[in-house]
């Protein structure tokens, strides 16, 4: 199998990160036919999860596709103008569905997966991606999976804001806590200074339970 990234539009980032992944690129019509057997449709400025898409290949030896959900509460009925409603209501029948996320579009190379790329695109014309995308999974029917929302997380930028966080809670908390493993392969955390405290009282929780244990045995 062959891999690559079909890029609606240039992006410095994604097309840097796409090299080091020995990924290659192509940038502009993402209609098929395509060079790869598996492709990530990607528009520009998107944030891709690039430790989770080995995954996504994998997905594709069974799926046509696979988008993230967009947003958790968001469905069809709350996008795009009436006319878009109408339209897209006239192919699915019922808009109290949910919408993907077709800016990180992960598409076999099949026919299925070339003709739901060719009617997105067309449908497209007519306003809201989005929408658009909804119409063309009801007109061809790929085998689709849909995946979580925490796809389209930006990992970098998360880890980021959680090392941030934990710097600011360390200046009001004190020092950093230790780590005291209570039993084999279980952990807890302490100030520094308390981890023969914590042993012993997790030493005597563990000595009463089992003694509980054994009363009620013996009174049965």
């Amino acid at each position: 199998m062959t891999e690559g990234i079909l890029l609606r539009r240039p992006d410095k980032v994604i097309e840097g990160k796409a090299k080091s992944a020995k990924l290659p690129v192509i940038v502009g019509d993402i209609r098929g036919p395509w060079a790869v057997d598996q492709a990530l449709i990607v528009e520009g400025g998107t944030a891709v999860p690039w430790e989770l898409v080995p995954a996504a290949w994998h997905l594709l030896e069974r799926w046509d596709a696979a988008a993230p959900l967009w947003r958790y509460g968001v469905l069809a009925a709350d996008l795009g103008t009436p006319e878009e409603q109408k339209r897209t209501a006239a192919i699915v029948h019922d808009l109290r569905i949910p919408v993907y996320a077709c800016e990180l579009l992960f598409v076999r190379n099949s026919q299925a997966g070339q003709e739901l790329v060719r009617i997105w695109q067309e449908e497209c014309a007519h306003g809201d991606s989005r929408l658009a995308f909804v119409r063309a999974l009801y007109q061809v029917k790929p085998l689709f999976c849909a995946l979580p929302r925490s796809w389209l997380a930006d990992v970098e930028q998360r880890s980021h804001q959680d090392a941030r966080t934990m710097a600011s809670l360390a200046r009001v908390q004190g020092p950093a806590l230790s780590k005291v493993e209570i039993s084999p392969g279980r952990w807890v955390r302490c100030r520094p200074g308390e981890e023969e405290r914590v042993k012993e009282q997790f030493a005597r929780l563990t000595r009463r339970h089992g003694e509980r244990s054994t009363k009620g045995k013996a009174g049965r």
